[in-house]
């Protein structure tokens, strides 16, 4: 299984109304199962009118902790189809509540699963979702005469994250581990080796592009 997955960059909201039942969906990013409950208390109480407030999430980035509920719908029909749109769009490190006003109108198991399904979909959809890769980070320690040349490289092979101006230019990017070497390699020729180059550390990170 590949180490890349997707993730939200930030809280979010998206709302639908099928049959007259209102779906806001709330889109969290998390660190772990225990921040996952605390969004969860959260938000029931922030929607503690609602008929339903039904949650799915997948709390580590190896896809194992998966938790999910259907919060009082019939079961099966509400978490578990939310949960398998996360685990199809392998979006990870992120909790999805489902908040259902009820309408007066029956959905029905079949219609219910579609719901809820779709809930989470379109909320992906109207969310900022990047890709998450293992990566490597480094600071780049560089002449003002060089930077232009270095900063494009950067952008080409990876993701610039701080630019600092002082007496030199200093350039932090992450870069996935397939495109490490070839842009060490390239930034060392462009600068001729006068380029510090610092690798301070590595993990996963959101590239955007």
């Amino acid at each position: 299984m590949s180490d890349g997955y997707f993730c939200v960059t930030g809280r979010s909201e998206y709302e639908i109304v099928i049959n007259r039942s209102r779906f806001i969906t709330t889109l969290v990013p998390i660190e772990n199962a225990e921040q996952a409950f605390d969004e969860i208390k959260k938000i029931s109480k922030k929607y503690s009118d609602a008929t339903h407030n039904c949650y799915a999430f997948v709390s580590n980035r190896e896809n194992t902790e998966q938790r999910f509920s259907d919060d009082g719908e019939p079961q099966g029909t509400a978490g578990m189809p939310m949960l398998e749109v996360l685990k199809k769009r392998n979006v990870r490190m992120v909790l999805a509540v489902v908040t259902r006003y009820f309408g007066g109108i029956k959905l029905g198991a079949g219609g219910l699963v579609s719901a809820y399904s779709r809930s989470v979909s379109e909320a992906l959809d109207n969310a900022k979702v990047v890709r998450c890769d293992r990566a490597k980070f480094y600071e780049v320690v560089c002449d003002y005469s060089d930077f232009r040349r270095l900063s494009d490289e950067a952008e080409k092979r990876a993701q610039i994250t701080a630019t600092e101006y002082g007496d030199k230019v200093t350039l932090n990017f992450a870069v996935t581990l397939d495109n490490e070497n070839a842009l060490i390699e390239k930034l060392t020729d462009v600068s001729s080796g006068k380029a510090q180059i610092t690798y301070t550390g590595e993990g996963f990170f959101g590239f955007d592009k």
